[in-house]
């Protein structure tokens, strides 16, 4: 690889990684100007998605930074595992409630979108 193709590939992570930025810096802006709590990093993935949807921001643009956090994404769960075990007794104690919670939001899920597949066949 030569040093403009390094040069180049480093500057289409650093832009892709930006326009994601932007969108959660964006989307963050936002929440904290709602009457109400709401993540701002969920505000700035619907902004994200939009931008995407009504390709205002094109795919190509972000696939060097979406793929490059695909590939690692086990490893930005390991913070959210670590803290949970410091409520690891919370969590035994509920577990049954959220085995429960699980299941039926499994069942749910696969009856909404089973009947948002049939009316989809429909036509």
């Amino acid at each position: 690889m030569t040093h403009n193709q390094r040069v180049q590939r480093a500057l289409s992570y650093v832009s892709s990684f930006l326009i994601i930025l932007a969108a959660l810096g964006v989307g963050k802006l936002v929440a904290s100007q709602l009457p109400f709590a709401f993540p701002g990093s969920i505000i700035g993935m619907l902004l994200l998605f939009l931008l995407l949807n009504f390709q205002l921001v094109k795919l190509h643009w972000l696939e060097a930074s979406g793929g490059l956090l695909l590939r690692h994404m086990a490893l930005l769960f390991i913070p959210v595992a670590v803290g949970l075990l410091a409520y690891l007794d919370t969590v035994l104690a509920s577990l049954t409630v959220i085995l429960i919670n699980v299941v039926l939001g499994i069942a749910l899920i696969l009856f909404v979108v089973g009947h948002v597949f049939q009316r989809m066949n429909r036509s």
